[in-house]
Protein backbone atom coordinates (compact mmCIF):
# COMPACT_ATOMS: atom_id res chain seq x y z
CA UNK A 1 0.00 0.00 0.00
CA UNK A 2 1.31 3.36 -0.94
CA UNK A 3 1.74 6.03 1.63
CA UNK A 4 -0.78 8.34 -0.07
CA UNK A 5 -3.63 5.68 -0.29
CA UNK A 6 -3.27 4.84 3.37
CA UNK A 7 -3.80 8.35 4.79
CA UNK A 8 -6.79 9.04 7.04
CA UNK A 9 -9.34 11.45 5.37
CA UNK A 10 -9.12 15.08 6.52
CA UNK A 11 -5.63 14.79 8.06
CA UNK A 12 -2.68 16.40 6.39
CA UNK A 13 0.80 15.04 6.84
CA UNK A 14 1.65 18.19 8.78
CA UNK A 15 -1.29 18.17 11.17
CA UNK A 16 -1.14 14.48 11.91
CA UNK A 17 -0.08 13.62 15.41
CA UNK A 18 3.36 12.06 15.64
CA UNK A 19 5.99 11.31 18.30
CA UNK A 20 8.33 14.22 18.79
CA UNK A 21 11.79 13.64 17.34
CA UNK A 22 14.64 13.25 19.76
CA UNK A 23 17.17 16.01 19.60
CA UNK A 24 20.28 14.95 17.68
CA UNK A 25 23.29 14.70 19.92
CA UNK A 26 26.75 14.97 18.40
CA UNK A 27 28.80 11.79 18.62
CA UNK A 28 31.20 11.98 21.53
CA UNK A 29 34.65 10.81 20.48
CA UNK A 30 37.18 9.88 23.13
CA UNK A 31 40.13 12.27 23.09
CA UNK A 32 43.01 10.98 21.01
CA UNK A 33 45.83 9.46 23.01
CA UNK A 34 49.06 11.46 23.02
CA UNK A 35 50.70 8.19 22.00
CA UNK A 36 48.53 7.67 18.90
CA UNK A 37 51.20 9.32 16.75
CA UNK A 38 53.66 6.57 17.68
CA UNK A 39 51.19 3.94 16.53
CA UNK A 40 50.58 5.76 13.27
CA UNK A 41 54.31 6.14 12.58
CA UNK A 42 54.87 2.47 13.39
CA UNK A 43 52.94 1.49 10.24
CA UNK A 44 56.23 1.99 8.39
CA UNK A 45 57.58 -1.01 10.32
CA UNK A 46 55.10 -3.27 8.52
CA UNK A 47 56.80 -2.74 5.17
CA UNK A 48 58.28 -6.11 4.12
CA UNK A 49 61.46 -4.31 3.05
CA UNK A 50 62.11 -2.92 6.54
CA UNK A 51 65.59 -3.76 7.82
CA UNK A 52 66.26 -4.69 11.43
CA UNK A 53 68.47 -1.64 11.98
CA UNK A 54 65.64 0.57 10.68
CA UNK A 55 63.36 -0.91 13.33
CA UNK A 56 66.03 -0.24 15.97
CA UNK A 57 66.31 3.35 14.80
CA UNK A 58 62.53 3.75 15.01
CA UNK A 59 62.56 2.47 18.59
CA UNK A 60 65.50 4.68 19.52
CA UNK A 61 63.93 7.85 18.16
CA UNK A 62 60.66 7.01 19.93
CA UNK A 63 62.53 6.77 23.23
CA UNK A 64 64.42 9.94 22.33
CA UNK A 65 61.15 11.83 21.84
CA UNK A 66 60.01 10.82 25.34
CA UNK A 67 63.41 11.70 26.78
CA UNK A 68 63.26 15.21 25.31
CA UNK A 69 59.65 15.70 26.42
CA UNK A 70 60.51 14.65 29.97
CA UNK A 71 62.93 17.60 30.13
CA UNK A 72 61.25 20.15 27.86
CA UNK A 73 57.58 19.16 27.71
CA UNK A 74 54.55 21.27 28.62
CA UNK A 75 55.16 20.66 32.32
CA UNK A 76 58.88 21.44 32.24
CA UNK A 77 58.37 24.19 34.85
CA UNK A 78 57.21 21.56 37.36
CA UNK A 79 59.59 20.27 40.00
CA UNK A 80 59.01 16.64 39.01
CA UNK A 81 62.17 14.67 38.30
CA UNK A 82 62.63 14.18 34.53
CA UNK A 83 63.55 10.54 35.20
CA UNK A 84 60.18 10.00 36.87
CA UNK A 85 58.39 11.77 34.00
CA UNK A 86 60.20 9.61 31.44
CA UNK A 87 59.38 6.40 33.32
CA UNK A 88 55.72 7.38 33.58
CA UNK A 89 55.45 8.34 29.91
CA UNK A 90 57.21 5.19 28.77
CA UNK A 91 54.90 3.05 30.87
CA UNK A 92 51.88 4.80 29.33
CA UNK A 93 53.24 4.30 25.81
CA UNK A 94 53.84 0.58 26.34
CA UNK A 95 50.43 0.20 27.97
CA UNK A 96 48.74 2.01 25.04
CA UNK A 97 50.49 -0.14 22.44
CA UNK A 98 49.77 -3.29 24.41
CA UNK A 99 46.03 -2.66 24.21
CA UNK A 100 45.95 -2.48 20.39
CA UNK A 101 45.04 -6.12 19.84
CA UNK A 102 43.95 -5.66 16.24
CA UNK A 103 46.89 -3.54 15.14
CA UNK A 104 50.01 -5.39 13.93
CA UNK A 105 51.90 -2.07 13.88
CA UNK A 106 51.54 -1.97 17.69
CA UNK A 107 53.38 -5.27 17.98
CA UNK A 108 56.04 -4.06 15.52
CA UNK A 109 56.52 -0.94 17.64
CA UNK A 110 56.92 -2.97 20.83
CA UNK A 111 59.39 -5.33 19.17
CA UNK A 112 61.43 -2.31 18.04
CA UNK A 113 61.35 -0.81 21.54
CA UNK A 114 62.44 -4.15 23.00
CA UNK A 115 65.73 -3.99 21.07
CA UNK A 116 66.99 -0.62 22.33
CA UNK A 117 67.26 1.38 25.52
CA UNK A 118 68.03 0.18 29.03
CA UNK A 119 67.26 -3.18 30.61
CA UNK A 120 64.00 -2.12 32.21
CA UNK A 121 62.63 -0.42 29.07
CA UNK A 122 63.40 -3.45 26.94
CA UNK A 123 61.84 -5.84 29.45
CA UNK A 124 58.59 -3.86 29.64
CA UNK A 125 58.28 -3.68 25.85
CA UNK A 126 59.11 -7.37 25.46
CA UNK A 127 56.45 -8.45 27.99
CA UNK A 128 53.78 -6.33 26.27
CA UNK A 129 54.82 -7.67 22.85
CA UNK A 130 54.56 -11.28 24.01
CA UNK A 131 51.02 -10.64 25.29
CA UNK A 132 49.99 -9.32 21.87
CA UNK A 133 51.43 -12.42 20.21
CA UNK A 134 49.37 -14.58 22.59
CA UNK A 135 46.31 -12.57 21.48
CA UNK A 136 47.01 -13.58 17.87
CA UNK A 137 48.65 -10.43 16.50
CA UNK A 138 51.01 -11.10 13.60
CA UNK A 139 54.75 -10.53 14.05
CA UNK A 140 56.58 -8.06 11.75
CA UNK A 141 58.45 -9.71 8.88
CA UNK A 142 61.84 -8.29 9.90
CA UNK A 143 61.82 -9.98 13.29
CA UNK A 144 63.11 -13.31 11.99
CA UNK A 145 66.20 -11.48 10.71
CA UNK A 146 66.92 -9.93 14.12
CA UNK A 147 69.90 -12.12 14.87
CA UNK A 148 72.28 -11.54 17.75
CA UNK A 149 74.61 -8.56 17.43
CA UNK A 150 78.33 -9.11 18.11
CA UNK A 151 80.98 -6.41 18.65
CA UNK A 152 83.98 -6.62 16.33
CA UNK A 153 86.44 -3.73 16.76
CA UNK A 154 86.67 -0.10 17.84
CA UNK A 155 88.72 2.73 16.32
CA UNK A 156 89.09 6.33 17.42
CA UNK A 157 89.86 9.13 14.99
CA UNK A 158 90.47 12.57 16.43
CA UNK A 159 92.84 15.30 17.48
CA UNK A 160 96.36 14.93 18.84
CA UNK A 161 95.33 15.49 22.47
CA UNK A 162 92.44 13.05 22.58
CA UNK A 163 90.09 15.94 23.33
CA UNK A 164 87.67 15.44 20.47
CA UNK A 165 87.07 12.75 17.92
CA UNK A 166 84.91 9.99 16.57
CA UNK A 167 84.73 6.61 18.25
CA UNK A 168 83.64 4.02 15.70
CA UNK A 169 82.05 0.94 17.26
CA UNK A 170 82.00 -2.00 14.87
CA UNK A 171 79.30 -4.71 15.07
CA UNK A 172 78.23 -7.76 13.09
CA UNK A 173 74.76 -9.21 12.66
CA UNK A 174 74.14 -12.26 10.51
CA UNK A 175 77.33 -11.79 8.53
CA UNK A 176 76.72 -8.10 7.81
CA UNK A 177 78.69 -5.38 9.55
CA UNK A 178 77.64 -1.91 10.66
CA UNK A 179 79.28 0.86 12.67
CA UNK A 180 77.86 3.09 15.37
CA UNK A 181 79.89 6.27 14.99
CA UNK A 182 79.96 8.57 18.05
CA UNK A 183 81.51 12.04 18.06
CA UNK A 184 82.72 12.84 21.57
CA UNK A 185 84.34 16.05 22.82
CA UNK A 186 85.96 16.23 26.23
CA UNK A 187 84.87 19.42 27.99
CA UNK A 188 86.01 18.65 31.49
CA UNK A 189 84.45 15.24 30.90
CA UNK A 190 83.27 13.45 27.74
CA UNK A 191 80.26 14.99 25.99
CA UNK A 192 78.35 12.98 23.38
CA UNK A 193 77.63 15.34 20.49
CA UNK A 194 76.70 13.23 17.46
CA UNK A 195 75.75 9.60 16.77
CA UNK A 196 75.44 8.00 13.34
CA UNK A 197 74.81 4.43 12.19
CA UNK A 198 76.58 3.54 8.94
CA UNK A 199 76.99 0.29 6.96
CA UNK A 200 80.36 -1.46 6.96
CA UNK A 201 82.84 -2.34 9.68
CA UNK A 202 84.83 -0.01 11.94
CA UNK A 203 88.18 -1.25 10.61
CA UNK A 204 87.08 -0.55 7.05
CA UNK A 205 85.93 2.93 8.08
CA UNK A 206 89.27 3.66 9.79
CA UNK A 207 91.13 2.57 6.67
CA UNK A 208 89.08 4.99 4.55
CA UNK A 209 89.74 7.82 7.01
CA UNK A 210 93.49 7.24 6.85
CA UNK A 211 93.41 7.28 3.07
CA UNK A 212 91.49 10.57 2.93
CA UNK A 213 93.62 12.35 5.58
CA UNK A 214 96.14 13.89 3.19
CA UNK A 215 97.45 16.46 5.71
CA UNK A 216 98.00 13.86 8.43
CA UNK A 217 96.04 15.79 11.07
CA UNK A 218 93.77 12.90 11.98
CA UNK A 219 95.11 10.61 14.69
CA UNK A 220 93.62 7.13 14.35
CA UNK A 221 94.11 4.41 16.94
CA UNK A 222 92.42 1.16 17.89
CA UNK A 223 90.70 0.98 21.28
CA UNK A 224 89.87 -2.11 23.27
CA UNK A 225 86.19 -2.89 23.72
CA UNK A 226 86.56 -2.17 27.45
CA UNK A 227 88.11 1.24 26.79
CA UNK A 228 85.29 2.13 24.41
CA UNK A 229 82.61 1.09 26.89
CA UNK A 230 84.23 3.06 29.72
CA UNK A 231 84.53 6.27 27.71
CA UNK A 232 81.15 6.18 25.99
CA UNK A 233 79.25 5.01 29.08
CA UNK A 234 80.49 8.10 30.92
CA UNK A 235 79.42 10.35 28.04
CA UNK A 236 76.02 8.66 27.85
CA UNK A 237 75.49 8.87 31.61
CA UNK A 238 76.26 12.58 31.43
CA UNK A 239 73.63 13.10 28.72
CA UNK A 240 70.96 11.17 30.62
CA UNK A 241 71.68 12.86 33.96
CA UNK A 242 72.10 16.43 32.70
CA UNK A 243 69.43 16.22 30.00
CA UNK A 244 69.41 17.31 26.36
CA UNK A 245 70.03 20.81 25.08
CA UNK A 246 66.97 23.02 24.74
CA UNK A 247 65.48 22.09 21.33
CA UNK A 248 64.28 25.66 20.70
CA UNK A 249 67.77 27.05 21.26
CA UNK A 250 69.25 24.40 18.96
CA UNK A 251 66.78 25.33 16.20
CA UNK A 252 67.74 28.99 16.50
CA UNK A 253 71.44 28.15 16.35
CA UNK A 254 70.90 25.89 13.33
CA UNK A 255 68.94 28.59 11.49
CA UNK A 256 71.52 31.28 12.25
CA UNK A 257 74.38 29.04 11.10
CA UNK A 258 72.49 27.82 8.02
CA UNK A 259 72.71 24.20 9.15
CA UNK A 260 70.39 21.43 8.01
CA UNK A 261 68.03 21.02 10.97
CA UNK A 262 66.76 17.62 9.83
CA UNK A 263 70.29 16.28 9.53
CA UNK A 264 71.13 17.59 13.00
CA UNK A 265 68.06 15.89 14.46
CA UNK A 266 68.86 12.60 12.72
CA UNK A 267 72.35 12.50 14.24
CA UNK A 268 71.43 13.96 17.62
CA UNK A 269 72.33 11.81 20.64
CA UNK A 270 68.87 12.65 21.99
CA UNK A 271 67.31 10.41 19.35
CA UNK A 272 70.04 7.78 19.29
CA UNK A 273 70.98 7.36 22.96
CA UNK A 274 68.75 4.29 23.27
CA UNK A 275 70.42 2.45 20.41
CA UNK A 276 73.86 3.35 21.77
CA UNK A 277 72.89 2.17 25.27
CA UNK A 278 71.87 -1.25 23.96
CA UNK A 279 75.11 -1.55 21.95
CA UNK A 280 77.32 -0.60 24.91
CA UNK A 281 75.82 -3.44 26.94
CA UNK A 282 77.30 -5.83 24.40
CA UNK A 283 80.83 -4.61 25.20
CA UNK A 284 82.74 -6.27 28.05
CA UNK A 285 83.17 -4.57 31.40
CA UNK A 286 86.57 -4.43 33.12
CA UNK A 287 87.51 -7.77 34.68
CA UNK A 288 88.30 -6.07 37.98
CA UNK A 289 85.94 -3.36 39.17
CA UNK A 290 88.13 -0.52 40.37
CA UNK A 291 85.89 1.81 42.35
CA UNK A 292 88.53 4.47 42.96
CA UNK A 293 88.45 7.35 40.46
CA UNK A 294 91.78 8.77 39.30
CA UNK A 295 94.85 8.92 41.50
CA UNK A 296 95.49 11.48 44.23
CA UNK A 297 99.18 10.51 44.15
CA UNK A 298 99.32 11.23 40.41
CA UNK A 299 97.81 14.67 41.03
CA UNK A 300 100.20 15.53 43.88
CA UNK A 301 103.31 14.31 42.01
CA UNK A 302 102.27 16.20 38.88
CA UNK A 303 101.73 19.50 40.69
CA UNK A 304 105.11 19.19 42.45
CA UNK A 305 106.81 18.46 39.14
CA UNK A 306 105.05 21.45 37.57
CA UNK A 307 106.24 23.87 40.25
CA UNK A 308 109.79 22.47 39.97
CA UNK A 309 109.78 22.75 36.18
CA UNK A 310 111.23 25.56 34.12
CA UNK A 311 107.70 26.80 33.38
CA UNK A 312 106.57 26.68 37.02
CA UNK A 313 109.63 28.48 38.40
CA UNK A 314 108.87 31.52 36.23
CA UNK A 315 105.45 32.10 37.83
CA UNK A 316 105.32 35.21 40.04
CA UNK A 317 103.00 33.52 42.58
CA UNK A 318 103.96 29.84 42.88
CA UNK A 319 101.33 29.21 45.57
CA UNK A 320 98.52 30.37 43.27
CA UNK A 321 100.06 28.52 40.32
CA UNK A 322 100.17 25.31 42.34
CA UNK A 323 96.58 25.75 43.53
CA UNK A 324 95.31 26.30 39.99
CA UNK A 325 97.38 23.41 38.63
CA UNK A 326 95.91 21.19 41.37
CA UNK A 327 92.40 21.92 40.08
CA UNK A 328 93.42 21.21 36.47
CA UNK A 329 95.27 17.99 37.33
CA UNK A 330 92.52 16.73 39.62
CA UNK A 331 89.71 17.22 37.10
CA UNK A 332 91.78 15.56 34.37
CA UNK A 333 92.44 12.56 36.64
CA UNK A 334 88.72 12.36 37.46
CA UNK A 335 87.95 12.22 33.72
CA UNK A 336 89.67 8.84 33.32
CA UNK A 337 92.85 10.53 32.14
CA UNK A 338 96.24 11.13 33.67
CA UNK A 339 96.72 14.37 35.59
CA UNK A 340 98.32 15.95 32.49
CA UNK A 341 95.70 14.56 30.11
CA UNK A 342 93.75 17.70 29.20
CA UNK A 343 94.29 19.43 25.88
CA UNK A 344 92.96 22.84 24.72
CA UNK A 345 89.37 21.69 24.11
CA UNK A 346 88.92 19.71 27.33
CA UNK A 347 90.65 22.26 29.57
CA UNK A 348 88.82 25.11 27.87
CA UNK A 349 85.47 23.39 28.27
CA UNK A 350 86.11 22.91 31.98
CA UNK A 351 87.31 26.48 32.53
CA UNK A 352 84.38 28.12 30.75
CA UNK A 353 81.74 26.01 32.43
CA UNK A 354 82.29 24.16 35.70
CA UNK A 355 85.30 26.15 36.88
CA UNK A 356 83.61 29.52 36.22
CA UNK A 357 80.64 28.43 38.37
CA UNK A 358 82.31 26.59 41.26
CA UNK A 359 85.81 28.03 41.91
CA UNK A 360 86.28 31.41 43.58
CA UNK A 361 89.08 33.73 42.43
CA UNK A 362 89.92 37.26 43.40
CA UNK A 363 90.17 39.80 40.58
CA UNK A 364 93.95 39.69 40.70
CA UNK A 365 93.92 35.88 40.62
CA UNK A 366 91.55 35.87 37.63
CA UNK A 367 93.94 38.22 35.82
CA UNK A 368 96.83 35.84 36.56
CA UNK A 369 95.12 32.77 35.09
CA UNK A 370 96.39 33.24 31.48
CA UNK A 371 100.04 33.12 32.63
CA UNK A 372 99.44 29.89 34.58
CA UNK A 373 97.54 28.46 31.61
CA UNK A 374 100.51 29.06 29.32
CA UNK A 375 102.95 27.49 31.76
CA UNK A 376 100.65 24.50 32.34
CA UNK A 377 100.15 23.97 28.60
CA UNK A 378 103.90 23.89 27.94
CA UNK A 379 104.53 21.60 30.91
CA UNK A 380 101.79 19.06 30.07
CA UNK A 381 102.73 19.04 26.39
CA UNK A 382 106.29 18.17 27.35
CA UNK A 383 105.18 15.47 29.82
CA UNK A 384 102.97 13.85 27.18
CA UNK A 385 105.73 13.97 24.53
CA UNK A 386 103.58 15.76 21.97
CA UNK A 387 106.50 17.83 20.69
CA UNK A 388 106.33 20.82 18.37
CA UNK A 389 103.02 19.76 16.88
CA UNK A 390 101.31 19.86 20.28
CA UNK A 391 103.03 23.09 21.28
CA UNK A 392 101.92 24.75 18.06
CA UNK A 393 98.29 23.76 18.67
CA UNK A 394 98.43 25.03 22.26
CA UNK A 395 99.87 28.37 21.14
CA UNK A 396 97.13 28.75 18.57
CA UNK A 397 94.41 28.07 21.15
CA UNK A 398 95.69 29.93 24.23
CA UNK A 399 95.01 33.58 23.23
CA UNK A 400 91.32 32.95 22.47
CA UNK A 401 90.94 30.66 25.47
CA UNK A 402 92.46 33.24 27.84
CA UNK A 403 90.24 36.05 26.54
CA UNK A 404 87.14 33.87 26.72
CA UNK A 405 87.94 32.79 30.27
CA UNK A 406 88.31 36.37 31.58
CA UNK A 407 85.05 37.39 29.89
CA UNK A 408 83.09 34.39 31.15
CA UNK A 409 84.52 34.39 34.66
CA UNK A 410 83.82 38.08 35.28
CA UNK A 411 80.28 37.81 33.88
CA UNK A 412 77.70 38.89 36.47
CA UNK A 413 75.54 35.79 35.97
CA UNK A 414 78.46 33.47 36.74
CA UNK A 415 79.31 35.56 39.79
CA UNK A 416 75.75 34.96 41.06
CA UNK A 417 76.10 31.25 40.39
CA UNK A 418 79.35 31.11 42.36
CA UNK A 419 77.59 32.75 45.27
CA UNK A 420 74.62 30.38 44.97
CA UNK A 421 76.85 27.30 44.75
CA UNK A 422 79.11 28.56 47.57
CA UNK A 423 82.15 28.39 45.30
CA UNK A 424 85.41 27.09 46.77
CA UNK A 425 88.34 29.55 46.97
CA UNK A 426 90.98 28.13 44.65
CA UNK A 427 93.65 28.00 47.36
CA UNK A 428 91.32 25.86 49.52
CA UNK A 429 90.50 23.32 46.82
CA UNK A 430 90.79 19.68 47.97
CA UNK A 431 91.82 16.86 45.64
CA UNK A 432 89.00 14.46 44.75
CA UNK A 433 91.00 12.02 42.63
CA UNK A 434 91.50 8.70 44.36
CA UNK A 435 88.09 8.90 46.02
CA UNK A 436 86.64 5.43 46.41
CA UNK A 437 83.17 5.61 44.94
CA UNK A 438 82.06 2.49 46.82
CA UNK A 439 82.81 4.28 50.11
CA UNK A 440 80.96 7.39 49.00
CA UNK A 441 77.97 5.31 47.91
CA UNK A 442 77.93 3.45 51.22
CA UNK A 443 78.06 6.76 53.09
CA UNK A 444 75.04 8.04 51.13
CA UNK A 445 73.14 4.81 51.83
CA UNK A 446 73.94 5.02 55.55
CA UNK A 447 72.80 8.64 55.69
CA UNK A 448 69.56 7.80 53.87
CA UNK A 449 68.85 4.93 56.26
CA UNK A 450 69.60 7.11 59.25
CA UNK A 451 67.16 9.69 57.89
CA UNK A 452 64.46 7.05 57.42
CA UNK A 453 64.93 5.77 60.96
CA UNK A 454 64.72 9.30 62.31
CA UNK A 455 61.47 9.83 60.40
CA UNK A 456 60.05 6.58 61.79
CA UNK A 457 61.03 7.54 65.35
CA UNK A 458 59.37 10.92 64.93
CA UNK A 459 56.23 9.29 63.54
CA UNK A 460 56.05 6.75 66.37
CA UNK A 461 56.48 9.51 68.94
CA UNK A 462 53.68 11.56 67.43
CA UNK A 463 51.32 8.57 67.36
CA UNK A 464 52.10 7.65 70.94
CA UNK A 465 51.65 11.24 71.99
CA UNK A 466 48.28 11.40 70.21
CA UNK A 467 47.10 8.23 71.92
CA UNK A 468 48.08 9.64 75.28
CA UNK A 469 46.18 12.82 74.56
CA UNK A 470 43.10 10.77 73.60
CA UNK A 471 43.18 8.75 76.80
CA UNK A 472 43.64 11.92 78.83
CA UNK A 473 40.64 13.47 77.17
CA UNK A 474 38.54 10.38 77.93
CA UNK A 475 39.63 10.47 81.58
Amino acid sequence: MSGRAGRMPGMSPVSRSRKPKRQHKPVQHAPASPYAKFLDEAKALLDPETEVVEAELWGSFALGALFETSWFGEDEADDEDPDDVFEEQYGELVDYLGKQKRRPEALAALRALAMVGEDWTREEALAAADRLVEAGVKEPSWLHRAEEVEPTSVFRAGDLFGDAGTINLGFKRGGEEHTVSCYVADRGGPVLERVLVVPGGAAELAKGMRASDEEGQLHISELTLVQARTLLAEALDRLLSEGPDDPEELREIAEEAGLDLEELEMTSPVGLWALLASRLELLPEPEVLDTAVGSAEDVADTVRAFLDSEQGRKLPDPEFGGALATVFADVAALSDRTAVGFGPISLGGFLLDEFAETIELTESEAAAVPAVLTAWAEFTNERRGLGEEGLKLWRQALPDLSRAFIEVYLDADNAELREEYEAIPVREYKVNAGTDLSEVLQQLVDEARAGDEADEDEYEFEVADTDTDSRSAQD
